[in-house]
């Protein structure tokens, strides 16, 4: 996933396992992260403050406990709206989850 090297900052992993990661998104209101791809699934929750999340002609307005979505390789991007903090999950095809 290629990111503007200012934006890097914002991003904090908290867990990385081969190919899945879980990483910690913080944006100041007004910050962005261009549209860019990511190689894997895509998950995006917020955990405050306000984001806006456009993925090819779809904007969708997220708040705090709004999530969303995407499959390897759709063009993304997200905006502040306030100050905000999301959880960001990437995994590799065919493990979505942890199986007991």
């Amino acid at each position: 996933m290629r990111i503007q090297e200012d934006a890097i900052e914002r991003l904090r992993a908290l867990y990385t396992c081969g190919a899945h990661r879980i990483t910690q998104l913080t944006l100041r209101a007004g910050e962005e992260l261009p549209e860019h791809r990511a190689p894997h699934h895509l998950f995006l929750c917020v955990w405050s403050g306000e984001l806006e999340w456009t993925a090819g002609e779809e904007r969708v307005h997220l708040k705090r406990g709004d999530c969303t979505s995407l499959p390897p390789g759709r063009p993304h991007a997200v905006r502040a709206l306030e100050d905000s903090i999301a959880l960001l999950v990437l995994f590799a095809d065919g493990s979505r989850g942890v199986s007991n």
